[in-house]
């Protein structure tokens, strides 16, 4: 059985979509280290795209950040399910 490796705790940052309090990473299958500046990731309460900065605090995936996004379908296939997910569950905050 493989583990998905988690990061945390991280530099505290709110979402700024929904202020959901953010202090932990996981990483994507086969991928490794902490998350670095331009990063993406995906609030686990709202489901917005968001980037790390330089200091790992996270901000609103600009719209060519998404746009990029859609070019690496792997990437993409897995932010749609986590946003799925979490539009099925409901928002924890």
């Amino acid at each position: 059985m493989s583990t998905i490796p988690s990061y945390g705790p991280l530099v505290e940052s709110r979402c700024p979509q929904c202020d959901y309090k953010l202090n932990a990473a996981t990483k994507l299958a086969g991928e490794e280290g902490k998350p670095e500046e331009g990063d993406n990731c995906v609030c686990l309460n709202c489901g917005q795209v968001l980037t790390y900065q330089a200091d790992l605090t996270l901000r609103k995936a600009t719209a060519y950040e998404s746009r990029d996004l859609l070019t690496e379908p792997e990437a993409w296939r897995v932010i749609e399910t986590v946003q799925t997910a979490i539009r099925q569950r409901g928002r924890i905050a």
